[in-house]
């Protein structure tokens, strides 16, 4: 239990760090019609955009799962302690792990990254240049700091380092790409898919490898 309430203090800081960036912006938008949901995208998405990110995001498990069987590097990195599926691995398959489990993969990574990544930081610098270098700089963003937290975390070898980097970056990207294109906006779709990825994943590595 003592586990579980860490977790969601760990958890809810994030979201409250996360959004706070955002929030604190909004504050003083020039625009004063719009909501804070509104201005981070959670809005209504299309029932389409639902449906492209979730095969997106079934693809995008297919090669991080793949690549665990490939490299062994890559696979140590995600199954030894302190990577999240190192340490649901340590905790072994029950209700406290599944509980952790779901709570970091749809709310603590999934929710916080896309208020901050997509809903705030992909917004503003599409605003600022355009649509195609302000989606790439987003996902590079994104790509970089999951490889300085792998880095810091891990200390593994370039290839894993690489592979984290190429791999977050294009997720970045194309969720980013798909908010804009097909969403209305919206985070949701990039939510819905980003949460769905990590918790297939999260189980498959710890749980079932």
């Amino acid at each position: 239990m003592t586990e579980i309430i860490n977790e969601l203090l760990s958890t809810t800081l994030q979201i409250g760090l996360f959004t706070l960036i955002p929030y604190l912006f909004f504050l003083f938008r020039k625009n004063k019609e719009t909501t804070f949901k509104q201005y981070i995208g959670l809005n209504k998405p299309t029932k389409k955009s639902i449906l492209y990110v979730l095969l997106v995001s079934f693809l995008f498990v297919i090669i991080g799962i793949g690549m665990t069987f490939i490299d062994s590097g890559i696979k140590q990195v995600v199954m030894e302690p302190p990577s999240i599926t190192g340490k649901l691995r340590q905790m072994g398959l029950n209700a406290n792990s599944l509980i952790i489990l779901f709570m970091i993969a749809l709310f603590k990574t999934s929710f916080a990254e896309e208020v901050l990544f997509r809903g705030f930081v992909a917004k503003q610098l599409i605003k600022k240049f355009n649509f195609n270098l302000g989606n790439i700089l987003q996902a590079l963003i994104f790509g970089a700091i999951h490889l300085f937290l792998f880095r810091y975390l891990t200390k593994s070898t370039i290839f894993p380092l690489v592979f984290i980097f190429i791999f977050s970056t294009v997720a970045g990207w194309v969720l980013g790409y798909i908010k804009e294109k097909y969403t209305n906006g919206s985070i949701i779709p990039g939510w819905i898919a980003h949460g769905f990825g990590n918790a297939f994943s999260y189980i498959i590595i710890a749980f079932l490898l």
